[in-house]
């Protein structure tokens, strides 16, 4: 007989987005077997491991609809960075980068996806997308995993680093990867319209794309190509133009303004018209600084010919590369040294500790690491946070990553550590109801991906247990890994990862493929 855990007397959000209510939950397995509310406790008690949640919220286990643990998770499967602000399930394969497909050459597809890339010492041991869905699922996790395709690199495997728009039959072929990936067990594929060689893209590739992903009832997650405020709707545009009414679901990743300008409530406003006739969500993170490659702060076109092409730019005229940094509209506290593997006393430092010129320094920085530099940069503003967290539609996300606090590789975003719990906080302080707020960071994204959710008799036990008047994050760039408080307990597939606050270094994590529940 399968031993039973119960959850009692918690103030269960169920993540339907309805007040919570007073009850408990029984585990058996990995399954919830069933939902009591307190009114109809059995009499005589259970013949159960009782888990006393007074005071708490019991709630689903949190989903990341967008994070980069593509590798990091098979490199830190004890997941400490997730398990501890609440995540029972990741997707990773977001921004168009993928450790698959592409990897026939594997040096050249981990230089295009190098600023998701942490764990530069891991040896990539599969071969195709089927290969990569394999080792996270013989990899024991403390979390489920879900996947996408990366665009950018099924375009890699097609078309290298090539800018130019794709032939016939290279979209035969960009067809034909993406097929695979989805018979291989993907949720669904992801652009990243910033970063080479996905920028490249055209209107009719991204036609496609959509296509494929629609014909296997899979969710298009979008980096979009432009951030800046007063680029926003184009970029959302160039999206829409290509999601019929009956195409994927679309979900805008990291929907936020860059760029310190005004108009965000514009582009929220005209997302909203969209939704009328299309499937289209999105989620955000509850930060202002960013954390992506340096090479973003170049022009399009030289971003777009790929790392190789900067750095020999960089050695050939670094006074005018230095140029283009300086003039991005970024001052030198606003940008910190994320990931320089070749000069780590770089990394964690802002620009106020360069010697002399600092966009100089960011040029020789490029030209040492081979364009492989990761920065953090302030880049939004808290009232665009505000906007996007007080819309249904908007999801809470990390865009970070499965990190352990042993981690030295670079230096962690807060958000890897504190977002769900930080965007919680976010969520109640400005007066999202616990429901709503639980809703927002666990049923909602599950749905985007196709994943069931909630806290329901016969779904998969996968819970959190938190108090309500003090989860919050606690990770700060200066000491990014750092637990979140106030959570309690966090069980995945009926198996306890966190118990009493603490890690209990148990893996009991799954792949999750498509349609597979």
């Amino acid at each position: 007989m399968i031993s039973q855990t119960v959850l009692r007397g918690g103030l269960i959000a169920d993540g339907h987005g309805g007040d919570p209510f007073l009850g408990d939950v029984v585990i058996a397995g990995a399954t919830i077997t069933a939902v009591v509310p307190a009114s109809v406790r059995p009499s005589g008690g259970y013949d159960a491991e009782i888990i006393d949640c007074t005071g708490r919220v019991i709630a689903p286990g949190f989903v990341d609809i967008h994070c980069h643990s593509d590798l990091s998770l098979l490199a830190y499967p004890d997941n400490e960075s997730r398990i501890t602000q609440g995540i029972t399930t990741e997707v990773v394969g977001n921004c168009g980068m993928t450790p698959a497909p592409g990897n026939a050459d594997a040096e050249g597809l981990a230089r295009v996806i190098s600023t998701i890339d942490v764990t530069p010492d891991l040896e990539w041991t599969w071969s195709g997308v089927a290969g990569w869905l394999q080792a996270l699922d013989e990899c024991s996790t403390a979390t489920n995993v879900a996947a996408h395709v990366g665009h950018g690199s099924a375009r890699f495997a097609v078309a290298g680093t090539s800018a130019a728009p794709l032939e016939r039959s290279q979209l035969t072929a960009l067809e034909r990867e993406l097929e695979e990936a989805f018979s291989a067990g993907v949720v669904g594929a992801s652009l990243g319209l910033m970063y080479s060689p996905g920028e490249s893209a055209r209107t009719e590739e991204l036609a496609l794309v959509a296509r494929v992903v629609a014909a296997h009832d899979g969710v298009l997650s979008a980096h979009l190509r432009d951030y800046r405020t007063s680029a926003l709707r184009r970029s959302i545009d160039e999206l829409a133009d290509v999601v019929e009414s009956d195409g994927p679901r679309l979900q805008v990743s990291h929907l936020r303004g860059v760029g310190g300008e005004p108009g965000f409530a514009d582009a929220l406003a005209h997302l909203e018209t969209l939704r009328k006739s299309k499937d289209i969500a999105a989620d955000a993170y509850p930060y202002v600084h960013g954390h992506t490659t340096l090479i973003q702060l170049l022009p399009p076109a030289l971003r777009a010919a790929g790392p190789d092409a900067v750095v020999s730019a960089c050695m050939a005229d670094p006074a005018t590369i230095a140029e283009h940094l300086a003039s991005a509209g970024y001052t030198p506290e606003q940008i910190i040294i994320m990931k320089a593997a070749k000069t780590p006393d770089a990394v964690g430092l802002d620009l106020t500790g360069a010697e002399g010129d600092p966009w100089r320094w960011l040029v020789d920085l490029l030209v040492e690491n081979q364009g492989m530099v990761d920065v953090a940069v302030e880049s939004g503003l808290w009232s665009d946070v505000d906007q996007a967290l007080a819309t249904d539609w908007i999801s809470i996300a990390s865009d970070g990553t499965a990190l352990n606090r042993t981690h030295r590789a670079s230096a962690a975003h807060p958000r890897s550590w504190g977002a769900f719990s930080a965007g919680y906080r976010r969520l109640r302080q400005h007066g999202t109801p616990v429901g709503e707020a639980v809703r927002r960071l666990s049923t909602a994204p599950a749905a985007r991906v196709g994943m069931i959710s909630g806290i329901v008799s016969g779904h998969r036990a996968d819970l959190v247990v938190f108090d309500d008047h003090t989860f919050d994050a606690a990770a700060t760039f200066a000491e990014p890994a750092r637990p979140s408080v106030g959570l309690d307990h966090v069980y995945v597939n009926g198996t306890a990862v966190v118990g009493a606050g603490r890690p209990t270094a148990a893996r009991p994590g799954t792949l999750i493929r498509r349609r597979q529940q």
